[in-house]
């Protein structure tokens, strides 16, 4: 047996050397793979959690999530360092893999740095970030609020310039999958991060004009009560005047609209509203402030109430909000209850029912002003938290919860404003989908009744859909006044605040495209049309927009029900062609204490059945899903040929 030379030795010993190099740096390379993976699937389910968080307008909860997305982006940028990574970046072959990898990371880096700028941003808009508060103790600061312009876009900048470098990162060669892979995760990652800096972006360079940095802005804040329906809101009944004037916040007017504004009790004033506004047949309108917001889009009903606002010889308005008690209810239930002369405590969850219910059974018509003096000493004790500390921003916040109810809308009257607005989606506007089936209903009293607030609406809405994408589409409103059984009738005329009757307008729009329209609607009941506008046939006519809408009054007694119907077809293509067949449908709420329900039944043609969902019932060739209308709903149910 030949003994082992030195250099047999030293041969073995650079092998077992290689080798176990070669493991090691295989190993390295699995380990620092594995850490890339589970840190970027980490890291895009916290990062979209802050960008959620943000939008619902939760730092604490964003504060959280933006945490594990830093861990998580500490894995991914420690997977492109070390001394294997540094080896890898000599090997032909791998070398661009490395630089791609490092340029992802440090790509993820500056997402998770922009982000927690972002949240800073948002922290100090809202107060809870440490930092000095643009708003507090009832006041702004107004150097503070021209800084955020740039702050907005410095970070969209970098948010921009981070996408840019994601999307230059070249994932190919050897390492091509696993790249790739985060590379996609980060593109999706950052995308909630931009949707969320775009409202901040729109807003920042309007917020000091509009907040009274360059000089005083009013604003006319109109509550609406529910009790007592609009197509637009509540009845403004009650009316308040905000002004902001270089860092100071006044309430220089307030007051019952009815009796201490336009007395005496609703006086008509002389005003000029929007030409194309189907509900008024003339320009200077003589009316009440009170039927001002009768249009369903805000839009118009903004301007009517501005303009009639005006012509009670109040000061000129740069906006108009609209609030009614269900956003009033978020914003106490945020802030904590108040106390009340009449009322006792009164909290969230109880403002309804106390002033839209408990409030008229408590004091008659002929205390109608006792109960309108109760009424704003609960609204002043309100104002007076919310401006004497930290609590407006609270309150912005509840409101805007409710916005998508459109409980709490914005119109501006510098249209740079209203166009910010109007993407946020609070403008309240009102706009026909631009493809597919639409349902926008709306009631309006008639009466001066409060019954509105007992009111339980139901749309159901039944598509039969053709083979070439057409459909017949029939709509129904079913209103119940559901007043409670022990109250009073009333009296034998069925006016007032007294009466349980109801007597309502049904405004009911249809698609752009819908032809073959009709109506139909129980006896007593009629179509009342619009005078003076294009008429479109069969009652329709334009309302001001170019959307096609009709409006049938009718009397509903206490405990009883009225269904009003109308009918129409789309035409061909609407809901595919070519054997692709889906329906969708757009339906939009209306602002009522109890939220409507609307419920969408859809019929394929022969050879087809809609394909089954979560939420869907399936009769046949007939699919059925319902939802409460508290916001925007969007229904699509793909329909299948059979085999």
């Amino acid at each position: 047996m030949s003994r082992l030379t030195p250099r047999i030795w030293l041969g073995i010993s650079a092998g077992v050397a290689v080798g176990i190099f070669v493991i090691w740096l295989q190993v390295s390379i699995f380990t620092s793979l594995a850490s890339l993976g589970v840190g970027a699937r980490s890291y895009q389910t916290s990062l979209t959690g802050v960008a959620n968080q943000i939008s619902a307008g939760e730092y604490v909860g964003a504060q959280a999530d933006l945490a594990q997305a830093q861990s998580a982006s500490t894995h991914i940028v420690d997977s492109a360092h070390g001394f294997n990574m540094t080896v890898l970046g000599y090997v032909p072959g791998i070398s661009s893999a490395v630089h791609n990898w490092e340029r992802l990371t440090d790509a993820v880096e500056n997402i998770t740095a922009s982000t927690d700028d972002m949240l800073t941003l948002f922290g100090d808009l809202s107060g809870e970030s440490g930092n000095a508060k643009i708003f507090n103790d009832g006041a702004i600061d107004v150097v503070a609020l021209k800084a955020l312009p740039p702050r907005v876009k410095s970070i969209d900048l970098g948010i921009s310039a981070t996408y840019n470098n994601l999307l230059a990162v070249q994932a190919n060669g050897p390492l091509s999958g696993p790249l790739a892979s985060v590379q996609a995760k980060a593109l999706t990652t950052i995308a909630p991060i931009q949707d969320a800096m775009k409202a901040l972006v729109d807003l920042a360079p309007q917020l000091p004009d509009a907040l009274g940095a360059n000089g005083p802005r009013r604003y006319l804040i109109a509550i609406g009560n529910q009790a007592e329906m609009r197509a637009a809101g509540g009845a403004p009944l009650t009316l308040i005047l905000v002004e902001f004037d270089q860092g100071r916040i006044t309430i220089p007017i307030k007051g019952q609209t009815s009796t201490e504004l336009f007395p005496p009790l609703n006086a008509p004033v002389k005003w000029w509203g929007p030409a194309a506004n189907p509900f008024f047949d003339v320009n200077p309108r003589f009316s009440p402030m009170v039927v001002a917001n009768t249009h369903p889009n805000l839009e118009f009903s903004a301007r009517e109430m501005a303009g009639a606002w005006e012509g009670g010889s109040y000061p000129v308005v740069d906006g108009v909000v609209t609030i009614d008690l269900t956003a009033i209810g978020s914003v106490l239930n945020a802030m904590g209850p108040i106390q009340s002369p009449a009322y006792g405590e009164v909290t969230g969850d109880k403002l309804g029912q106390i002033l839209l219910i408990d409030a008229y059974a408590k004091f008659g018509q002929e205390d109608a002003v006792a109960r309108q003096k109760a009424n704003q000493e609960l609204l002043d004790q309100l104002l007076t938290k919310l401006l004497s500390g930290d609590e407006l921003v609270t309150a912005a916040k509840a409101m805007a919860k409710t916005a998508p109810g459109r409980h709490f809308q914005v119109w501006m009257a510098k249209p740079e404003f209203e166009s910010v607005v109007l993407r946020s989606g609070a403008g309240g506007s009102v706009t026909a989908p631009q493809s597919g089936d639409w349902s926008a209903v709306y009631t309006q009293n008639g009466n001066q009744s409060k019954v509105d607030v007992f009111q339980e609406r139901k749309v159901v809405v039944n598509a039969a859909i053709r083979a070439d994408g057409s459909a017949h589409v029939t709509q129904d409103v079913i209103l119940t006044n559901a007043t409670p059984a022990d109250r009073p009738e009333g009296p034998p005329e069925r006016i007032g605040y007294e009466t349980s009757w109801l007597k309502s307008a049904y405004i009911m729009y249809v698609p752009n495209d819908a032809t073959n329209m009709q109506t139909i609607y129980p006896a007593g009941f009629a179509v009342r049309p619009f005078k003076d506008h294009q008429q479109l046939g069969k009652g329709y006519v334009d309302d001001g927009f170019g959307q096609k809408l009709v409006r049938v009054v009718g009397w509903t007694a206490p405990q009883a029900s009225s269904t009003v119907s109308q009918s129409y077809d789309l035409p061909a293509g609407t809901f595919g062609k070519n054997g692709n067949l889906s329906y969708s449908l757009q339906a939009d709420p209306q602002s009522l204490f109890k939220a409507s329900t609307i419920t969408v039944r859809v019929t394929a043609p022969d050879g087809y059945s809609p394909v089954e969902t979560d939420g869907m019932a399936v009769n046949g060739r007939t699919a059925e899903v319902s939802a409460v209308q508290d916001r925007t709903v969007k229904v699509a149910i793909a329909l299948s040929k059979d085999n």
